[in-house]
């Protein structure tokens, strides 16, 4: 069965997402640091994966191996110098070499490459190309991975090709092993017969003689099936790092390998020295051929197969040796997913190990220092080798990426790390050879090395830019390989090297001016050469012109250059960038303006040769079809610079631009369509770069891409530098990038964006009209004015903004005098009847009427001459004639006609059709309301241009109203922002209009609306008469709840999203004319003083007038509208008038004390606002005025006021309050207990996110502004704080009662911070591990809490420090437990249990008060909760408080009745499924702190199930990671959880402890009917001395033992009591086996799952999320068939999620080890069940930290032995050891013989909650398994936020949680062979690769 483990590297294949997959790494990482010892564990099982074929698994895998040993200690072996070096090696004269010195053949590789000397001319000639892929090996797969890494390792330098030829297969024979003979050849410095023979003869011959000569025939052929399996693995791809979990294991016989190794080969060390290892200057006299590797380094130690070091080694040398040797040659398979698999487990390791590889222990650190740069090297060359050698590459999508090439770039960038400055020189050097193939002698160029060489110094270039500023030579070559690379043929060489010179721009600039305009000419030409917009490197290549272009020198040189050279002047090079302008890339779009605009700013005549009527065009063209925001707005500048600067002479200009106006003014006023029925643009009326248009009307069909290239298309990839310069290149690309723009497809492109380019190409074409000489306008004109009279509504619209335009650039107001008349008469007449470009609403109403009739003359039975026909043209059409279809039509049909053909109709027809005759009816009316309505949309629009143009020229009516009212509707009804804000603006300048023309009338009137409309939005603007009744509610709960049920959603859905229009429009407004008047806005427009001012005054003055209470009168509504227009207008006032506004603020606090919710809401939003504008003076008048009402006992609307403007505050000030969060979180913090129930409610609210905010508010400055008493304050408040966040900072607290126990340190601290949280009267959850006391620290805070009480109440009497009994819930079997501690540490406390049947219990019922302390059972509390209720209590403890997770259940809701002043919850388990659970715990412990249930589920668990739901879209992923971030933080302060490991640091304690459990009836029947029977006759035997008598006795006790385990054991067929027994039984429906009749095994469950290692409730058994078991245990047993029981009835049934292995008399006792192994070495295995007689010896199970016995031995000895299979010698963790104990039995007997020393530790355990500083999310919150059930695990249907850009209330719904806007990753799923590109993009970024490097 696959253990969790295993199941979780397994995802790292399968995971469906990425984000499973990166929890897999996340918890594989979190394996690490929780048991570091299992490194090697993991590495093994996860390397293999690097070998796999899918990309994302091999990158997921080299993701887990970082995240792994990032876990992992680095390794130095210099840290403490201090320690003596160990023995060297040296060989003594009999030829035995000490095992411990022996080092294995692998780790003293000195074969090392080294830089200087690495011939890469050999290389490249004779080198084996490494390709897509090669054969397989079988004869090499068949060898075990320890020889086929000798074996690879040793072929090696024939495979790179340094032997001077090219090595054929048949020169590196594999040697199988069956092959070897006997005699082996000693003589390993002897003659080697062709390649590296001997060597493999000679070592691989003793490692196996030694081995397999001791096996048996039988046990060779299994061995030889093996390998031929592997074998067979090996050629499906399927080869790992063979068995590499085989642990060397202590355990004695199982070595497999003698202590001493003979070395027959001594006399080849000379004088214990290496033989003349291979080194690259080779010796001249040695002859080529035969002598070729002369090296021999000990026998291979077979038992050594995996990647862990010898334990006699461990730690003499770099851990992650091994490992790196296996990927170093893995870097050079033929298979090329193993290379990139390799190069990324290499540059994970290095990354974080590098500077510690090659380090040996007992060297001086010197010489470690450059043993580790020897090694680096090493691994340099290897890399460069690849690079050289590499030959693959994907052509995917529209890039081609050498994915081997540029991992091994970034492997090498991690080298580049650590390396020294030397090494960097000489990797540059070998990389500057690769580039510029100087001196190589090769037959042409080799793009691919060059490609290689590049990508190298790109990772140069970036990771040491340092070296590159230090040295001349250095930068000389690198800009010497880019220039080469940018002029080579081949794409991707020019792309890598222009990304290689980005990052150093400006040193390049600044040091080498000379080399400039070499490098300018390169990249023009470069440019120029770009056949196709599939070139990749365009981009790359823009940026770089582009960044050279921002320097003042690179421009200087260009024009020196244009002045000597024709051919280089900016006439001819800027048209080059022409055809980029539509690239498909956007940011080569964007690349390309930015360069153009670089040019056009140049001026001077000599750099404007190319200003002419093209680019304009083009550039007019480009603001017409462009989707991309900035790659507009980028158009729009580059547009207004080109016409200014043409318009210097604006004749010039006109002429210019003459033949465009045509083409450019029909794009200009296009009609827009509507969804599904598009309006396309004429193409030919587009231009191409080249001069020619688009002969297709419309768009050409879109060329369809294709993955990958068919044959032959590869020639035009690469093409070679053509004979012809300047043809330009055939472009396509115009219909690709913006066929959807030119077919004007709504649907596609949406309708925002078309409006936009329309706006946008009207802004252009007003400009350059209003720079025209007007003698040249006419051509303008006409096209405007047909514009106006168009039949289509978009075209009116545009051609109105046209004039609007022209009208503002305009020097003088009467320019555009011409238009006023047109313009008026849209204003002031009637609208056209309809518009061509809506006609498709009116087919849709004649199709519905037409249905209509048709059902009155099918179903009706109507007859044909009484029904109304209707005309098939419709008006609109172009050939449409008066008396066309028309709306008025339809309305007839639904009205007139509907009610005559009803009539018309025989009375049984009438009955059948009328519901269907109904149902066509409304369908036809709501199709016709929706036509009026779009088409009114229209009016409205074009009317508000026409009147935006008028003002534009300031023209101003006598009658202004038409006016007013057409810009007007605009603002209130206008769904486009783009539009509205038009308006707005318009709106804005009349009044200014009218204001400066003294008209005062109109504009009061203007601004009277505009204030109206702000308020109308009922979110933000509450109606006074709705709420005029409410006085003791806080709104801003209510409102959260009022979100929910409307009785017509839909219509008020409608309703809402009207209001929120009409309001942005005149919020909009009113802002535009607040930053137009600045500071005189209040004096210009008086009214909007008024309005803010009056009201407040009036009723705040004194005491609140009775009208402002009569929901009747305005004089209500008029006050909310005025803090509501305070709260509009404070964001955008000038600095100047903040002063009226604080003048407002004492009314407004006045306001939010009132007993009217409705005022308390809106005061509370109004001062938010104004302290986060006017931070300094509003926020001290909050902390001084405010603040201090929130205590008020006596008024509650006090209270409620300062709390909601609290929990505005930090809604609206975001981190902005951050300053401030210390003074709000105690008063906060006061009323999260008070009476008030919604005070509590948004008090925890407002607490959970200021806590979040605790922690960054140290560093920040002091406010400005505070008094120094408020600072002295915020010092006390500070201590507070830092002890709620850091448990570690609390005061040591002393207990002031004798407790009979000496706590530990942790115990201690665990007790402070008990009496913390009483001291502030906080509730928290104490969550130790298992076995650290968390009873103990209980009873110490509650003894001495009531200790003080009494103190106090004895000095004061004071009522709330009356005597008060506490309580404590907990589980049945816990309460006897309880009572022995109380007993035992503190016995002055007098307990009563509450427990047992009901009638003892009514005894005590009345008494319960009468006592310190009582203890009762979560049963008896939820069935006596009547009694329990009425009394108050001091403190109420919930042991195993995890009990209460569900909040439905009745235990649940009874506990939460409970009045007390402190409460507490022990669990060593807060979470057990999902998040919900905590959100339950909290409700006890703090009702409301997690929000309401159902903002709860919204707020955290709907996103943190979402996210985990395998289909979960990046989005969900990351709303779920900032969900559980922001739970984590918000409980963190009231959790605190140590962990065994973390609190006991010594040989860890041996905890023992008693678990008693109490007979069943069953067995007390039994029992008592064995006594009777047997009880004789034992008496009398009992003295007896012979040995039958004896054997009697021990029989009867064997009895009892196993009667004590379970009556089944016993209760055979043949017993006597069998019969009788299974009466009783079936009387009570039960059977033998039923577990309630063994308590044995209920406890034992319990016991489990306790430990938390057994799971309640049918849990996925998705290794993802079952949390990872804190514990591991061995269950004892005495008996086999007690052990049958365990695992069937315990194991299988109760607990199936619990991994067990078991360990018997059964197993043959050569496979108990491999058990052993099996368990020790894979932490997914939660049990280990054994019995005492097999378990108990010689075995090593440190594995476990728990031992259970669930029967005894007589024999102490034995159980000790047992324990001891644990509690040894590397265990890392505390062992407890649980002994299940039958009461009143023989079994406590058994004990008492046994006389243990019992040293009983408290049931459980501690983990730092140490503050934020050391907690993992993870640990706290670990992940909540909601397995793949995905959302509907939480019930569906949340809220649709339907918000768009108000901050204010994103957070009002979210309670306060501002979400960053999240990096989208690329769900890349289903993938074969070709994958998406966006891996490479992600896996190649440059940036991200460094991030990761710091």
């Amino acid at each position: 069965m696959a253990s969790r483990l295993d199941r979780l590297v397994t995802i790292l294949e399968t995971g469906s997402t990425r984000l499973i997959r990166d929890t897999a790494v996340n918890q594989l990482a979190d394996w690490q640091k929780q048991h570091p010892d299992e490194l090697f564990n993991l590495l093994t099982r996860v390397v293999p994966y690097l070998r796999h074929k899918e990309w994302e698994t091999r990158s997921t895998a080299a993701k887990a191996i970082g995240k792994i040993i990032e876990n992992a200690p680095l390794y130095d072996p210099n840290s403490d110098d201090a320690s003596p070096p160990e023995e060297t090696v040296t060989g003594d004269g009999n030829g035995i070499i000490k095992k411990e010195e022996q080092k294995d053949s692998i780790l003293d590789h000195e074969d090392r490459l080294s830089l200087d000397t690495l011939d890469v001319a050999s290389i490249l000639k004779y080198g084996r190309p490494l390709l897509r892929g090669g054969t397989v090996d079988l004869a090499l797969a068949a060898l075990d991975p320890q020889k086929r890494l000798a074996h690879q390792q040793k072929t090696l330098i024939g495979r790179l090709g340094l032997l001077g030829r090219v090595v054929e297969e048949d020169e590196m024979p594999v040697i199988p092993e069956h092959a070897i003979s006997p005699e082996a050849p000693n003589d390993a410095g002897g003659s080697t017969n062709g390649f590296g023979r001997q060597d493999s003869i000679g070592n691989e011959s003793q490692g196996l003689t030694q081995d397999e000569s001791k096996l048996s025939s039988r046990q060779l052929n299994v061995l030889k099936r093996k390998r031929k399996r592997e074998a067979q693995k090996a050629a499906q791809g399927k080869s790992g790092f063979g068995d590499l979990t085989l642990r060397r294991t202590t355990t004695a016989g199982s070595d497999g390998i003698a202590d001493d190794t003979p070395m027959p080969d001594a006399d080849s060390k000379k004088n214990g020295k290496m033989s003349d290892y291979f080194s690259l200057d080779r010796p001249t006299d040695v002859d080529e051929d035969t002598k070729v590797v002369s090296e021999f380094k000990g026998p291979v130690l077979p038992i050594k197969s995996e990647l862990e070091i010898n334990e006699n080694m461990e730690g003499s040398e770099w851990p992650y040796e091994r490992l790196c040797e296996f990927l170093k040659v893995d870097l050079f398979d033929p298979q090329w997913e193993t290379r990139h698999g390799a190069a990324m487990g290499l540059r994970e390791i290095i990354r974080v190990h590098g500077a510690g590889a090659g380090r040996r222990r007992g060297k001086a650190r010197k010489e470690n220092t450059e043993l580790n740069r020897q090694w680096l090297d090493d691994l340099a060359c290897r890399l460069c080798c690849v690079l050289m050698l590499d030959k693959f590459t994907d052509y995917s999508s529209d890039t081609s990426v050498a994915p081997i090439r540029e991992t091994v770039g970034q492997t090498l960038g991690s080298v580049l790390r650590h390396i020294p400055a030397q090494s960097v020189y000489a990797i540059y050097r070998l990389l500057y050879r690769m580039v510029m193939q100087e001196g190589l002698s090769l037959e042409q160029n080799v793009w691919a090395v060059c490609h290689g060489g590049m990508v190298g110094l790109r990772y140069v270039v970036a990771v040491r830019k340092d070296l590159l500023l230090q040295d001349g030579d250095m930068i000389d070559g690198v800009i010497r390989s880019v220039m080469k690379g940018l002029g080579d043929m081949d794409d991707d060489v020019r792309s890598v090297s222009a990304a290689t010179l980005i990052p150093m721009a400006k040193e390049f600039v600044m040091m080498r001016r000379g080399a400039l305009e070499s490098l300018i000419h390169i990249v023009w030409e470069s440019l120029s050469n770009l056949g196709d917009d599939l070139s990749a490197s365009t981009g790359k290549i823009m940026d770089l012109l582009a960044t050279l272009c921002g320097f003042p020198e690179v421009l200087e040189a260009m024009k020196l250059s244009a002045s000597q050279d024709e051919e280089r002047s900016f006439t001819l090079l800027v048209p080059r960038l022409y055809p980029f302008l539509r690239h498909t890339i956007t940011s080569v779009r964007l690349a390309v303006l930015k360069a153009l605009m670089t040019f056009a700013n140049l001026g001077g005549e000599a750099s404007q040769g190319w200003l002419n009527g093209r680019i304009l065009r083009l550039i007019f063209q480009n603001i017409v079809v462009e989707r991309d925001q900035d790659t507009l707005n980028m158009s729009m500048e580059l547009w207004a610079a080109l016409v200014r600067n043409l318009a210097k002479d604006p004749a010039v200009l006109a002429t210019e631009f003459e033949a465009h106006v045509e083409p450019l003014m029909q794009l200009t006023l296009h009609p827009i369509g509507v969804p599904r029925h598009p309006i396309p643009m004429n193409g030919s009326l587009f231009q191409k770069p080249s001069g020619g248009t688009y002969s297709v009307a419309g768009v050409a069909p879109t060329p369809s891409r294709r993955s990958s290239p068919p044959e032959g298309e590869r020639a035009t990839k690469r093409r070679r530098k053509s004979t012809k310069v300047d043809d330009t290149p055939p472009t396509t690309q115009t219909h690709d990038v913006d066929g959807h723009m030119m077919q004007g497809d709504v649907d596609l492109v949406g309708m925002d964006v078309l409006i936009r380019s329309r706006v946008s190409a009207a802004k252009a074409m007003g400009l350059i009209m209003s720079l025209v000489p007007p003698s040249n306008l006419a051509s303008y004109d006409s096209n405007i004015l047909q514009g106006l009279t168009s039949p289509f509504a978009s075209t009116q619209l545009a051609a109105s903004m046209v004039i609007d335009e022209y009208a503002k650039n305009c020097a003088t107001s009467d320019a555009a005098g011409r238009f006023i008349e047109p313009l008026q008469k849209i204003i002031e007449q009637e609208r056209p009847s309809h518009y061509r470009d809506l006609v498709s609403y009116v087919h849709r109403v004649r199709s519905q009427s037409q249905q209509l009739i048709n059902l009155f003359r099918d179903h009706g039975k109507v007859s044909h001459n009484k029904l109304p026909t209707l005309a098939v043209v419709v008006q609109g059409e172009p050939e449409a004639g008066p008396g066309a279809f028309s709306v008025a039509n339809a309305e007839k049909v639904v009205a007139d006609d509907f009610d005559r053909l009803k009539k018309a109709m025989a009375p049984g027809q009438r009955l059948i059709a009328l519901p269907q005759l109904n149902e066509a009816r409304d369908a036809t009316v709501s199709a016709i309301e929706e036509a009026k309505a779009a088409k009114e949309a229209r009016d409205a629009r074009i009317r508000a241009a026409a009147a935006c143009a008028l003002v534009a020229m300031k023209v101003l009516p006598k009658k202004p109203s038409p006016l007013i009212k057409a810009i007007m509707d605009s603002i209130k009804t206008e769904e486009n922002q783009e539009l509205q804000n038009r308006s707005a603006a318009t709106i804005a300048r009349l009044v200014q209009l009218f204001a400066d023309s003294g008209r005062r009338g109109p504009a009061d009137k203007v601004v009277a609306n505009l204030v109206k409309f702000s308020c109308v939005e009922v979110a933000e603007t509450p109606e006074f008469p709705n709420h005029a009744h409410k006085t003791s509610v806080i709104l801003s709960m209510q409102k959260e709840e009022d979100r929910v049920d409307h009785p017509d959603a839909a219509k008020f859905a409608r309703e809402a999203k009207a209001a929120r229009i009409t309001r942005r429009g005149a919020k909009e407004a009113l802002e535009i004319l607040s930053q137009t008047f600045g500071p005189d806005l209040l004096t210009r427009i008086p009214s909007l003083q008024a309005f803010m001012e009056e009201p407040l005054v009036r009723a705040f003055s004194g005491d609140l007038p009775a009208e402002a209470r009569d929901p009747e009168n305005t004089f209500g509504q008029e006050i909310v509208d005025a803090m509501s227009v305070i709260r509009t207008m404070t964001p955008t006032l000038h600095s100047g008038l903040h002063p009226f506004v604080m003048r407002q603020v004492p009314l407004v606090i006045k306001a939010l004390r009132s007993d009217l919710s409705v005022f308390r809401y809106m005061a509370a939003k109004c001062i938010a606002t104004i302290c986060s504008v006017i931070t300094i003076e509003g926020m001290t008048a909050l902390v001084e005025k405010v603040l201090p009402s929130i205590n008020n006992p006596l008024d509650l609307s006090f209270r409620q006021g300062t709390i909601e403007a609290i929990y505005h505050l930090i809604a609206v000030m975001g981190d902005a309050i951050l300053p401030y969060v210390i003074f709000l979180i105690v008063p906060v913090l006061g009323r999260m207990s008070d009476s008030d129930n919604e005070i509590r409610l948004i008090a925890t609210t407002s607490f959970a996110t200021l806590v979040k905010l605790v922690p960054l508010e140290a560093g920040i400055p002091d406010p400005p502004g505070l008094s120094e008493e408020l600072l002295r304050g915020r010092d006390r408040e500070r201590t507070f704080i830092a002890q709620l966040l850091d448990p570690k900072k609390v005061e040591p607290f002393q207990i002031p009662v004798a407790i009979k126990a000496e706590l530990r340190s942790y115990q201690q601290e665990g007790v402070n911070w008990l009496h913390f949280l009483n001291k502030y009267h906080l509730h928290g959850i104490l969550c130790d591990d298992m076995g650290l006391g968390k009873t103990l620290q209980t009873i110490c805070m509650v003894a001495s809490d009531h200790h003080q009480r009494a103190e106090e109440f004895a000095k004061t009497g004071a009522p709330d420090v009356r005597r008060l009994p506490s309580l404590v819930v907990c589980p049945p079997t816990l309460s006897g437990h309880w009572q022995q501690e109380i007993k035992t540490y503190a016995p002055f406390l007098s307990v009563t249990a509450y427990v047992g049947p009901p009638a003892e219990r009514k005894a005590m019922k009345d008494q319960l008060d009468k006592t310190d302390i009582v203890i009762t059972s979560y049963d008896v509390c939820r069935n006596d909760i009547d009694a329990i209720e009425k009394y108050n209590w001091n403190y109420v403890v919930l042991d195993e408080g995890h009990l209460i997770k569900n909040p439905r259940a009745k235990i649940t809701m009874a506990v939460k009745k409970l009045i007390s002043n402190h409460r507490l919850i022990l669990t060593g388990t807060p979470i057990q499924n999902n998040v919900l659970e905590l959100w339950s715990l909290f409700d006890f412990l703090m009702p409301g702190f997690l929000g309401a249930e159902k903002v709860f589920l919204d707020r955290f668990a709907k996103p943190i199930a979402n996210s985990r739901y395998s289909k979960a879209s990046s989005k969900e992923q990351e709303a779920g990671a900032l969900a559980i971030e922001a739970l984590h933080k918000q409980v963190l302060p009231f959790l605190l959880r140590r962990l065994k490991e973390e609190v006991l640091n010594d040989l860890p304690p041996k905890i023992l402890q008693n678990y008693y459990c109490d007979l069943s009836d069953l067995q007390i029947k039994l029992f008592e009917d064995f006594t009777k029977r047997e009880g004789r006759k034992l008496s009398e035997q009992a003295g007896k001395e012979d040995k039958e008598a004896k054997q009697h006795i021990f029989q009867a006790l064997q009895y009892m033992r196993k009667l004590c385990n379970s009556p089944a054991l016993v209760m055979k067929p043949g017993h006597r009591a069998y019969d009788e027994t299974q009466k009783f039984l079936a009387k009570q429906n039960t059977s033998l086996e039923d577990p309630a009749h063994a308590p044995k095994l209920t406890a034992l469950r319990d016991l489990l799952v306790d430990c938390g290692i057994g799971t309640e409730g049918g849990e996925s058994s998705d290794p993802l999320y079952t949390p990872i078991k804190p514990h591991r245990a061995l269950i004892f047993c005495q008996m086999k068939e007690m052990l049958d029981m365990v695992q069937n009835t315990v194991l299988k049934s109760m607990l199936p999620a619990v991994s067990y292995l078991r360990l018997d008399g059964s197993v043959e006792a050569n496979r108990r080890q491999d058990i052993v192994n099996k368990f020790n070495s894979d932490p997914s295995y939660d049990v280990l069940l054994l019995t005492t007689s097999v378990g108990g010896l010689g075995l090593n199970l440190t594995g476990a930290d728990t031992v259970i016995f669930v029967e005894h031995d007589w024999n102490p000895q034995k159980d000790l032995q047992a324990m001891d299979r644990a509690h040894r010698i590397g265990q890392k963790k505390v062992v407890n050891v649980y002994r299940l104990i039958t009461r009143g039995t023989l079994e406590e007997k058994i004990l008492g013989l046994q006389r243990f020393k019992i040293d009983v530790a408290s049931t459980v355990v501690n983990q730092q909650n140490a503050g934020l500083a050391t907690m993992d999310t993870d640990q706290i919150l670990d992940l909540f398994n909601l397995g793949d059930a995905g959302p509907s695990l939480i019930s569906e249907g949340g809220r649709k936020d339907n918000i768009e850009g108000r901050e204010e209330d994103m957070v009002d719904i979210e309670t306060g949680d501002v979400r960053q806007p999240g990096k989208k990753a690329a769900w890349l799923e289903g993938l074969g062979e070709l994958w998406d590109n966006t891996q490479y993009e992600e896996s190649f970024d440059l940036d991200g690769f460094l991030k990761t490097m710091q």
